[in-house]
């Protein structure tokens, strides 16, 4: 089809004018909100370097043959992060030091003592363990890998195939981070481009309420995967272009098949339990995580089909950025919702216990579903101010898919057992609280209905939006 006769004027209008909803938006750091970022890294760098310095002390090996580093990867080292992104880590050490007594002992008692840091809690039980916690007020999610050398910094080509065959699944798990932003970085044609489309499909998603793993819905890999494929179709396209057909391509996907940024046929079927099959782009080939369900997954294609359908007209004269960017509404959306509220003694506790119940969020949502309930899981946390304790509430929307009523009682019965299901959890629930509880759309707090902010501002960003002249370098 021959495009309009001024499609590349609206195409270049539309590329500033989405830029400048960026900007606007927050979505872009500040020159000094980098070089704080840059900080922290150096001084977990630092922190690290001490810390294997003492466990080569422990173990009675020279200190000086020892070395030990900090990696970064997703959505800060893709150079698309935004002002509240946390920072993805990788802690790289060295045969002698191992996870469970030097990283989740020695080293967590060495950041505890640190001023800068606070809100430290550990996840020493997921497939890729980790320490989260907040370094000078950004997030940091430090993971760990165990090299099968004493010098880590000099081993450190993570493709290697002498040290990756040695490494044991913990160790090759929490690399694998870092090992495909690699190839993500050099299969991407255009960096720049890459990194604007990527920002707003991170935006998009979690406007949309589509940008948290554990509730099943995207993770940053998955976004930055889909990102590099259609800057891979399209390596001449435009930020708008790139932006509208991120939608076309994903909203009519044929999801039985994977996407792959090579181009190979992986082996992954419905059957599988894999409803959005992306994978990897390393060698060998794996699968991303997901946690997706069915109801996720179908909430996930709708959102791309409202996507093409408000883009898919690129000779529109009366396009608004602001409409694709727009909050999702729960509370005209769903008439029910599941309210969850988590209490705890101290601030501290109801931290560690809330990480510790969100991770098991899952399960929860599985069990809605086997009881003919699906639901829109919100990730937005509330704060119930009639409680004295310190507290914490999420509101699901429920879809039921029949007549089925929810027992809240034995739903939390049968999560709770799940949620104490070994000794760590036991101790966490020792003096916290979980409830569950079935609430209507009009009981919801008034921060869940959607401020008419964007309607007052639409007219800022239509494509005739005259944005700043330095916008356009930002494109390439």
């Amino acid at each position: 089809h021959r495009p309009p006769p001024d499609f590349f004027e609206m195409d270049y209008r539309r590329t500033h004018s989405l830029v400048q909803f960026l900007t606007d938006e927050g979505a872009i750091p500040t020159p000094e909100e980098e070089e704080t970022r840059e900080q922290v890294i150096r001084e977990l760098k630092k922190i690290v370097t001490d810390w294997v310095k003492t466990v080569a002390c422990q173990e009675r090996v020279p200190p000086r043959r020892v070395t030990a580093t900090v990696l970064t990867y997703g959505s800060y080292t893709l150079g698309a992060h935004g002002p509240e992104s946390d920072i993805d880590a990788l802690c790289v050490g060295p045969c002698i030091a191992n996870l469970p007594y030097h990283f989740f002992a020695v080293l967590r008692q060495i950041l505890k003592c640190r001023p800068e840091v606070s809100g430290l809690q550990t996840v020493e039980n997921a497939k890729v363990p980790l320490m989260r916690f907040r370094f000078s007020g950004i997030s940091v999610d430090l993971t760990y890998a165990q090299l099968p050398v004493l010098d880590a910094v000099q081993a450190i080509n993570t493709s290697s195939p002498q040290y990756l065959r040695r490494l044991d699944s913990r160790s090759w798990k929490s690399l694998s981070g870092v090992r495909v932003n690699e190839q993500i970085v050099q299969l991407v044609p255009d960096q720049e481009k890459f990194q604007v489309l990527l920002r707003c499909i991170k935006l998009w998603a979690r406007r949309r309420g589509l940008h948290c793993h554990l509730l099943g819905f995207f993770a940053g890999i998955h976004l930055a995967i889909l990102a590099a494929y259609v800057c891979q179709r399209f390596p001449n396209a435009t930020a708008n272009g790139l932006f509208t057909m991120f939608f076309e391509i994903f909203a009519h996907w044929p999801w039985h098949i994977p996407v792959d940024l090579h181009g190979q046929q992986t082996n992954c079927t419905r059957s599988d339990g894999c409803l959005m099959p992306i994978v990897m782009p390393c060698s060998p080939p794996e699968l991303c995580a997901s946690n997706m369900t069915e109801g996720t997954f179908r909430k996930i294609r709708e959102e791309l089909m409202r996507g093409f359908v408000l883009t898919k007209d690129l000779g529109s004269h009366d396009f608004e950025w602001a409409w694709i960017f727009e909050p999702f509404p729960y509370s005209t959306t769903y008439e029910q919702f599941l309210r969850i509220a988590l209490c705890a003694p101290t601030s501290e506790e109801l931290h560690d216990w809330s990480g510790w119940v969100k991770s098991r969020f899952p399960y929860l949502i599985l069990k809605l579903e086997d009881n003919g309930i699906e639901c829109d899981p919100n990730s937005s946390q509330e704060v119930d101010h009639t409680v004295v304790k310190p507290n914490i509430v999420y509101h699901w929307g429920l879809i039921p898919q029949s007549d089925t009523l929810l027992d809240t009682s034995s739903l939390k019965e049968d999560f709770m057992k799940y949620v104490i299901n070994d000794v760590y959890g036991k101790v966490k629930c020792t003096d916290s609280e979980l409830t569950l509880s079935l609430v209507g759309a009009s009981e919801l707090p008034k921060s869940m209905y959607n401020d008419s902010f964007y309607s007052r501002h639409l007219h800022q960003y239509g494509v005739g939006y005259q944005a700043a002249a330095d916008c356009w370098s930002t494109i390439g």
